[in-house]
């Protein structure tokens, strides 16, 4: 069972940040890829294989799973709830913040 299962608080905390107002006055990728940070690690890296490592992953992965994440099409206990809470532009910005990241 993965870490994030283990820890609902931490997952309700993850989504509330994700859906929190404040976030969107700072819409930059690295801002807001501190939310994946928890499940993902530091930069999207996180050294396990529990989660997938987002560092380096190109942009276009990175949105078209956030989107099939949003839609349903790909199934997820707390991604599709997180993916819900960022908009079209604010996934763009991580994806390239990510895509980045060597």
């Amino acid at each position: 069972m993965g870490t994030l299962m283990k820890t609902p608080l931490l997952a309700l905390a993850m989504l509330a940040f994700t859906l929190s107002p404040a976030r969107a006055a700072d819409p930059t990728g690295e801002a807001m890829a501190a939310t994946c940070a928890g499940c993902h690690g530091t930069q999207g890296r996180l050294g396990t294989v529990e989660f997938m490592p987002l560092a380096g992953l190109p942009e276009a992965e990175f949105v078209r799973a956030m989107t099939d994440f949003r839609t349903g099409k790909r199934l997820s206990t707390l991604m599709g709830h997180v993916a819900r809470g960022f908009s079209d532009r604010e996934v763009r910005a991580m994806a390239r913040y990510f895509a980045s990241i060597k």
